[in-house]
């Protein structure tokens, strides 16, 4: 009993000192998005093939940001995103490249866990969560080299009925900083860089021909983000985790 209440005494002691306070931010960000389907990642990914080459395809997004800091070192954010991405498939056959653009526009939901190393003016972070999307529309162009003679589609309406999924969900991870600008610690810009893993697959039923043996391949959603935010911060900053003074000493 004597020990638990030396245990206590010892941690009371460690948190007097200081109260760490809950910070609330909310602001806006943009940047480029690099999207690519990737083929059967998990499963099966020393025998996967696409039939050809899969490219990052580049594209935009934007959207609004919430960060919540527990204290200086753990955090979540919470996003709402506007992205545009997609991917690029090269297919070589003889004297024939094939070269598909999909382009497609996605309302994007994340969150991530925030942790790392911060002070008053700074914070680095790693970051790692999940995040839910849904793909209202995209267009595809799909290109015909044939020995020099070229010809092309031009982007046209992809088919989100029976063709593509409109659903996308999976993974995120990354790192970022938070830098605080002026002297109160309310006003910061972000930067960030993630990776979307989706793990729903992007065809609703098997793959197109173009991607070659259907057996081989499970094709999903991925991209790289990079984003420069502003964020706006409510309630007390974390300079003033002050230590409390006995003001009258004995």
């Amino acid at each position: 009993m004597k020990k638990l209440l030396v245990i206590l005494l010892l941690i009371g002691t460690c948190i007097n000192p200081t109260h760490a306070k809950v910070q609330a931010g909310i602001g806006i960000k943009v940047g480029p998005t690099f999207g690519r389907w990737n083929n059967d990642l998990i499963k099966n990914s020393k025998l996967a093939t696409a039939g050809g080459t899969v490219a990052y395809l580049p594209g935009l997004n934007a959207g609004i940001q919430a960060r919540l800091w527990f204290n200086k070192f753990v955090g979540l954010k919470l996003d709402a995103e506007f992205n545009m991405s997609g991917s690029k498939f090269v297919k070589t056959t003889g004297t024939t490249i094939v070269t598909l653009k999909h382009r497609e526009n996605q309302v994007t939901i994340p969150l991530t866990v925030l942790i790392g190393w911060g002070n008053e003016r700074l914070r680095i972070y790693a970051q790692g969560g999940g995040y839910f999307g849904y793909i209202f529309n995209g267009k595809d162009n799909i290109e015909v080299n044939n020995d020099g003679s070229i010809s092309s589609t031009g982007f046209e309406k992809a088919n989100y009925d029976s063709t593509y999924q409109n659903l996308d969900a999976g993974v995120r991870f990354g790192g970022g900083i938070q830098v605080y600008v002026d002297k109160k610690l309310k006003h910061s810009i972000s930067m960030d860089i993630t990776y979307d893993m989706g793990f729903l697959k992007t065809f609703r039923n098997d793959e197109p021909a173009y991607f070659g043996d259907p057996t081989k391949v499970d094709i999903s959603n991925s991209k790289i983000l990079l984003s420069i935010g502003y964020v706006y911060n409510f309630g007390k900053s974390q300079a003033e985790e002050a230590p409390i003074r006995d003001v009258n000493p004995k």
